[in-house]
C-alpha cells in the first residue's frame, strides 16, 4: 500500500485505510477525461461506471504514484459518496471551512 506523502494540492483530508489522504479537487485535465462520466454520476454503488469514476477521480492528483488498484482498496461502500463529494468540492467551501478551523482563523462560518 502506498504511504500518504506530502500533498501537492490543498483538499479535504479523509481517513482511508488507516492513513489520512488529502482528496484534491479535480484538475482541468481530469475533468476533461471524466466529463461524460461526471455528468451521469448518481453515486450508485451498484453502478460500475460510478464506482470507476470515484476511483479515477479520487487521489491521483496528489498521489501520482498510487496505483489504481490501491485507490480501489482504500475507498469502500462506506465512503464512496463522501470521497466523491470531496473531489467535487468545486466551490471550495468545505475546504475553506476545514482550513479555517485548522488554523483557528474563525472564517469557517463566512
Amino acid at each position: 500500500m502506498t504511504n500518504a506523502p506530502v500533498v501537492k494540492v490543498k483538499g479535504i483530508p479523509k481517513d482511508l485505510g488507516g492513513a489520512t489522504y488529502v482528496v484534491p479537487p479535480l484538475s482541468l485535465g481530469a475533468l476533461e477525461q471524466l466529463q461524460e462520466r461526471l455528468g451521469s454520476y448518481t453515486g450508485d454503488v451498484n453502478n460500475p461506471a460510478d464506482v470507476r469514476t470515484t476511483i479515477d477521480a479520487a487521489l491521483k492528483r496528489n498521489y501520482p504514484d498510487i496505483k489504481r488498484e490501491e485507490v480501489a482498496e482504500l475507498i469502500g461502500l462506506e465512503n464512496m459518496i463522501e470521497v466523491f463529494e470531496a473531489v467535487m468540492d468545486i466551490s471550495g467551501m468545505r475546504r475553506k471551512a476545514y482550513e479555517a478551523a485548522s488554523t483557528g482563523s474563525g472564517e469557517a462560518g463566512e
